[in-house]
C-alpha cells in the first residue's frame, strides 16, 4: 500500500475541493540530517506536523515543488508550502498580508503561491499571489512556538508577524523622517518631533501610534515601574521645556554638551515611558534626530547588535534612571560621531 498518493496535476492547494474530505495532507519533503523529512498539514488544526502517527494512505501535494533547504532552516530564502509569510500587497485596502502558504502553481513561466490569511478578519481572503522575491518574507515554518499578537491594524495574528513588519518598516521610515527634518529648518525638536518619531515607526501597524499611553506599563520581566499614565502628558511638556532651555539651546557645536543633552533626554524619556510600546526605538530615533539636525552623527546599532549587548544597554538605561548615568554616557559617547 502506498503511504502517499499523488494528487491530480490541477489539485495544487490544500483547500481544493478535491481534498475536502482529507484531514491530513502530505505537503512537502525537505532535506534533513537523516536524509529527508516528510511534512503533513493537519487541516482541522491548521498546523504543520512531521510524519508520525499518520493514518495512511494520504493525498500528497509534494510533487508540486522540490525543496533544497531543510524546513527548519529559518535563514533560508526559499518559501515553502506550509510556511507563514508576509506578502507586501502594497494597496491601501491592506498594505501587507500575513498568511500561510497552502499551495503552489505555475503559469506562463511564473510561480504563484496560494495564501491563506492567518487572521480571520483579514480584508484580503484566500488568494493566489504571483511570487516576487522582494515582496515575500519568511516569518515562521509553523513548527516553532508562536504567540498571539496584540490588537493591530495590519491583521497580524502572531507576534512574530508584527516583529517582521516593524523590522522591515523601521529603517526605511526612520531615514525618511531624519531627511525630512534635515531639509526643513523650521521643524523644532519639541514634543511634536518626539510624537512624530513614534508615529512614523508604528503608523498603519497599531491604533495607538503617535499617542501617549493610557494604561500602566511595567518594563521587562523584572517589573520595573514607569510613570503613572495620567502624569505622562504633563511630564512630557515639562521634559520638552527643560530639554530645550537647559540643554539644546546651549549645545552649539560643542560635543560634550551634545552628549550631556542626549544622556539627559534618554534617561528622562525612559522613565516617563510615554507609549504603550515601542518606547526604546522611538527614543533612539529621537536622539538620532536631535544629533543629526545639529551636525553630529549618531549610531547606536553597535549597542543593539546582539542579545548580550542589548541586555547591557537596557541595564545602562535602568542605572541612569536610578541616578547612575555613567554607563549610559559611555554608550552614547561611542554612538555620537
Amino acid at each position: 500500500m502506498k503511504k502517499r498518493i499523488r494528487t491530480a496535476d490541477d489539485v495544487d492547494f490544500i483547500n481544493h475541493t478535491a481534498l475536502i474530505d482529507s484531514k491530513i495532507i502530505h505537503i512537502k519533503t525537505t532535506p534533513s540530517k537523516s536524509g529527508k523529512t516528510h511534512f503533513y498539514w493537519n487541516k482541522s488544526r491548521a498546523e504543520l506536523i512531521v510524519g508520525s502517527k499518520i493514518h495512511f494512505p494520504v493525498p500528497s501535494l509534494a510533487h508540486l515543488e522540490r525543496y533544497r533547504k531543510p524546513c527548519f532552516d529559518m535563514g533560508r530564502d526559499e518559501i515553502q508550502v506550509g510556511d507563514s509569510v508576509i506578502w507586501f500587497f502594497g494597496k491601501v485596502i491592506q498594505p501587507v498580508l500575513c498568511a500561510t502558504v497552502i499551495g503552489i502553481t505555475r503559469s506562463n513561466g511564473e510561480k504563484f503561491l496560494r495564501l491563506l490569511p492567518n487572521h480571520p478578519e483579514s480584508v484580503i481572503q484566500e488568494t493566489w499571489a504571483r511570487y516576487e522575491r522582494s515582496r515575500f518574507f519568511l516569518v515562521s515554518n509553523n513548527k516553532a512556538d508562536r504567540y498571539r499578537a496584540p490588537p493591530n491594524t495590519i491583521f497580524a495574528a502572531y507576534q512574530d508577524e508584527l516583529d517582521k513588519v516593524e523590522e522591515i518598516y523601521g529603517p526605511i521610515r526612520s531615514q525618511r523622517l531624519v531627511l525630512r527634518y534635515l531639509m526643513d529648518n523650521s521643524l523644532s525638536m519639541g514634543e511634536k518631533a518626539f510624537l512624530n518619531c513614534h508615529l512614523e515607526l508604528f503608523k498603519g501597524i497599531y491604533p495607538w501610534a503617535g499617542t501617549y499611553r493610557k494604561i500602566e506599563v511595567v518594563v521587562t520581566d523584572r517589573q520595573h515601574p514607569t510613570l503613572h499614565p495620567q502624569k505622562v502628558a504633563q511630564a512630557m511638556q515639562e521634559f520638552c521645556r527643560d530639554f530645550s532651555n537647559k540643554y539644546l539651546r546651549l549645545v552649539g557645536n560643542n560635543r560634550e554638551r551634545m552628549l550631556n543633552a542626549l544622556v539627559y533626554a534618554h534617561k528622562e524619556l525612559a522613565w516617563i515611558h510615554p507609549f504603550e510600546d515601542g518606547n526604546g526605538r522611538t527614543i533612539r530615533l529621537y536622539l538620532e534626530l536631535v544629533a543629526t539636525t545639529r551636525g553630529f552623527g549618531f549610531d547606536l546599532t553597535a549597542s543593539m547588535s546582539s542579545k548580550k549587548k542589548k541586555r547591557y544597554y537596557h541595564f545602562a538605561v535602568r542605572k541612569a534612571i536610578q541616578g547612575y548615568p555613567d554607563i549610559l554616557t559611555a554608550l552614547l559617547n561611542r554612538a555620537l560621531i
